[in-house]
């Protein structure tokens, strides 16, 4: 590392905060505690990604996690010009990222480099903001990425005011969503050649009338050698999600075909 960075228990215990939403309650708890959050979270190479990142001035402060899966958690920060941002950080200290392997292997971008250990969360990272800057630049709704350091992303914020916006699943969904969930299946196709590849209403943001896809770690190039299978599964995922919501749907196969057009 460039930075000689060490880090103090009051460091762990500020640091361990980020996870309580902003409850003041959820702050008082044991040091063993802490300790568990934290090290789950901000290992010391995290630290230090973070710690390179605001002498960076792309992070100025970090509020809150907004959101957490197996592999990662998300936080709700500022950059130096007040500017709302997401900052998404790979656990270090999970065995998720080798089930992903089959998104890797056989996508051309991502073939030269290590699929082992840190490195893979490493790559993961890379990947997913690779994804959503060739997808963003292809005018397709995501969040727009700043910066990729390590294994720490950090993106435009979806929401307003410190609130995610609502995930599609959490709200009523209608026609025009639907048609534009569709319509963006296929522009993601057609002019970023990517597929998204775990698609469904739990990562699609809706914003107002406005739909956001997130999450893309597991988005493959159209040229990998499963890309078709997985798009079948996004469609399949998206149609069964409307269906249950009374909404009549197309016909997957006619999709299929309206993407595979171009």
């Amino acid at each position: 590392m460039e930075d000689n960075f060490s880090y103090t228990e009051h460091d762990i215990s500020r640091m361990s905060r980020l996870t309580t939403h902003g409850k003041k309650g959820s702050h008082r708890r044991k040091g063993d505690e802490q300790r568990e959050t934290f090290g789950e979270v901000f290992d010391k190479r995290t630290l230090e990604t973070l710690y390179r990142l605001t002498k960076k001035r792309i992070i100025y402060k970090l509020d809150g996690a907004i959101g957490s899966g197996k592999e990662s958690k998300i936080f709700h920060g500022e950059d130096y010009d007040s500017k709302e941002i997401a900052v998404k950080i790979f656990l270090t200290a999970t065995a998720e990222f080798k089930k992903r392997l089959p998104y890797v292997v056989g996508d051309r971008r991502f073939e030269d480099m290590k699929h082992t250990g840190y490195e893979l969360i490493r790559l993961w990272a890379k990947k997913e903001y690779v994804n959503l800057r060739t997808a963003h630049q292809n005018g397709i709704n995501v969040p727009n990425p700043v910066i990729v350091l390590n294994n720490v992303l950090v993106m435009e914020f979806i929401g307003v005011d410190g609130r995610k916006a609502p995930l599609l699943a959490n709200v009523k969904p209608n026609k025009s969503d639907y048609l534009k969930v569709i319509k963006m299946i296929r522009k993601l196709y057609i002019k970023a050649k990517l597929v998204h590849a775990d698609l469904s209403e739990h990562n699609i943001f809706k914003l107002g009338g406005k739909i956001y896809f997130f999450d893309f770690g597991s988005a493959v190039d159209i040229s990998h050698p499963k890309a078709v299978d997985f798009l079948k599964r996004d469609i399949k995922n998206i149609n069964g999600f409307f269906v249950r919501n009374k909404i009549e749907v197309f016909d997957e196969k006619r999709i299929l075909r309206g993407v595979n057009k171009g």
